[in-house]
């Protein structure tokens, strides 16, 4: 069954990936985007449905040659399922080793069965809602079990949320499921629903019962490395004392074989230094999303190597932590904030020389982005730069500003109001928002310290435990319109900054449920309005996909909303690159 881009087509997560569990994966801040007009910018904004990957046929392509990516932060766990695996660059590997989805999707955000372990997802009956699954016949983990029935039922039974000392990403769609029986078949799974859902075709994935028997197994038992793959490669070495893995291709992979002879990842946590690495030739791909990498590569752009670009899912932001007892309880002081920052300045301070569209607009939408269907701007006055009304809003909730003008602290009760922004040390884009914020929140008498972290301690020590009070990341998106639920909802599992409310959480819940594409979008965007007044997150920009690439490479750039399929991945026939 396909699903259209009307139906299904979302946008909630940004620049670090994973996706699958109906949960949006983190990215730790190393991303650019696009807002408003800039030095840089040139040409038409790219369309939601369009990506550019160099898309070649496997007849077209040779066999061999060593694929070398960089990413910013080694794995804290390798489990995806996990909420410190739920993150892109953990995800961009195991996608090539694990099945991470067994559903796929083209640029156009088509939602379809992922041909390499699915057959069929499809709805047999709409009430009840009743899912079904039926899996490729011969696939197995690689500790010999069979990827069966057994392998559905354990995501299931697993991120249901029912089971309490395992560290799930997100139960969002999980819980909405009655029971789970297998069909007329081993490979069969047959998924009934309390109470219709949406976007029932993202639950569909696969989980090995070694991962899934306890919760030591689950929380634990991923850290330092996959325990059981199923994919065209297989891990060849991981190396964190180098922060290095190499993949190899899986000679009892049953499917299309590898094209590429190796794939080596390598963690380099500094912008600038991945830049020159790939300048060197040291890397064959680079996401360049930040001045400190584009200014490097961008000579090299048309001389052996090619700009790849997409407007995709992903999108920029900072969170504020408005948990009881933090000093961003108070909601009147999150919406002061609000006021207080200026996103175009944001923006530009990181973005200023990057070839982003002129015409690109601020985002001003938490759920869709500016070039998806449906997107309306629901900021309101929370949207606009205006740092006497974000004083007024201070005022009104009891603070007083003490002090010489430029120097002025708001107060209440002889308490000043001093928050902590964290970030991943080497990240660039932080690098430059963050002297910006600091300047534009001291205006309105609001202390901002900064405190920078290791790139693999970000989420797991700080930003997941709530150890913060802003934070600058982005969500990588998905098709599914669901998919960040568990963000936005007061309880959720990625609502890390403990904002929201019973009436917000109503109406995600009747979004989930709604079946009519043009009523969901409604819907959408009241949602998107609530959040806006609860001032939890502030959208920065939308994060566009650009890499520069060897000229050869083939199937792989900047994607939008399609998803990798690693046997298709390689260079064109008659490439230097295939010659070792």
């Amino acid at each position: 069954m396909r699903l259209t881009r009307r139906s299904m087509l979302g946008a909630t997560a940004l620049t670090v990936s994973m996706t699958a569990l109906a949960a949006c994966s983190k990215d730790p801040g190393t991303g650019g985007g696009g807002s408003g007009g800039s030095d840089g910018g040139g040409g038409e904004q790219i369309a939601a449905d369009a990506n550019d990957i160099n898309a070649k046929e496997r007849d077209e392509l040779g066999e061999g040659g060593v694929l070398r990516l960089a990413n910013n932060a080694f794995p804290a766990n390798w489990n995806p399922f996990h909420s410190d695996g739920n993150e892109a660059n953990t995800s961009d590997m195991l996608r090539a080793i694990f099945p991470l989805e067994i559903w796929t999707s083209d640029a156009a955000g088509e939602v379809m069965p992922n041909p390499l372990y699915a057959k069929r997802l499809e709805l047999s009956s709409e009430d009840p809602q009743v899912m079904e699954i039926e899996l490729n016949e011969g696939l197995t983990w690689s500790d010999g079990a069979p990827i069966d029935y057994k392998s559905i039922e354990n995501v299931f039974k697993t991120m249901d949320g029912s089971k309490e000392d395992y560290g799930i990403a997100s139960s969002e769609g999980y819980n909405k499921v009655e029971k789970i029986e297998q069909g007329d078949s081993d490979l069969v799974a047959v998924i009934t629903f309390k109470e219709k859902y949406a976007d029932w075709i993202g639950l569909a994935a696969v989980m090995p019962d070694s991962l899934a028997e306890s919760a030591d197994a689950f929380n634990t038992g991923w850290l330092e490395e996959p325990k059981v793959t199923a994919g065209p490669f297989k891990i060849g070495k991981i190396d964190a004392g180098n922060k290095t893995v190499l993949l190899e291709p899986d000679e009892n992979w049953g499917g299309d074989k590898a094209l590429l002879e190796q794939v080596l990842f390598t963690t380099i946590e500094d912008p600038a230094a991945t830049a020159t690495s790939f300048q060197n030739g040291q890397l064959d791909v680079i996401e360049t999303t930040v001045p400190a990498t584009y200014s490097v590569v961008e000579p090299m752009i048309g001389q052996g190597a090619t700009l790849r670009k997409a407007a995709g899912p992903n999108w920029t932001h900072i969170t504020l932590n408005g948990a009881e007892g933090r000093p961003l309880a108070d909601q009147a002081v999150r919406q002061a904030m609000f006021r207080a920052i200026d996103r175009e300045e944001v923006f530009l301070s990181v973005n200023a020389t990057m070839p982003y569209p002129k015409d690109t607009e601020t985002l001003n939408n938490h759920l869709l982005m500016t070039n998806q269907e449906g997107y309306k701007d629901n900021s309101g006055d929370l949207g606009t730069y205006d740092p006497d009304a974000a004083k007024k809003l201070l005022e009104d909730a009891g603070y007083t500003l003490e002090g010489d003008e430029g120097a002025q602290k708001a107060t209440k009760d002889g308490k000043a109001i001093e928050i902590t922004y964290v970030y991943n040390d080497g990240s660039k884009t932080n690098e430059a928002v963050v002297p910006v914020v600091q300047e534009q929140l001291a205006a309105v008498g609001i202390t901002m310290k900064v405190q920078k972290v290791p790139p693999t301690d970000l989420f797991a020590k700080y930003v997941i435990p709530g150890e913060f009070d802003l934070t600058l990341f982005g969500w990588v998106g998905n098709p599914f319109l669901s998919s960040g639920d568990s963000i936005w909802k007061s309880k959720g599992e990625q609502n890390f900054g403990k904002v929201g409310d019973e009436e917000t959480d109503k109406l995600i819940d009747q979004a989930a449920v709604e079946t009519d594409p043009a009523k969901r979008l409604e819907q959408i965007n009241a949602i998107d309005a609530k959040l806006w007044e609860l001032a939890g997150t502030i959208p920065l920009w939308q994060s566009y996909d650009f890499f520069v690439q060897n000229d050869d490479l083939a199937n792989f750039g900047a994607w939008g909303f399609q998803r990798p399929d690693w046997t298709k991945i390689g260079y064109v026939k008659g490439s230097a690159k295939l010659e070792g």
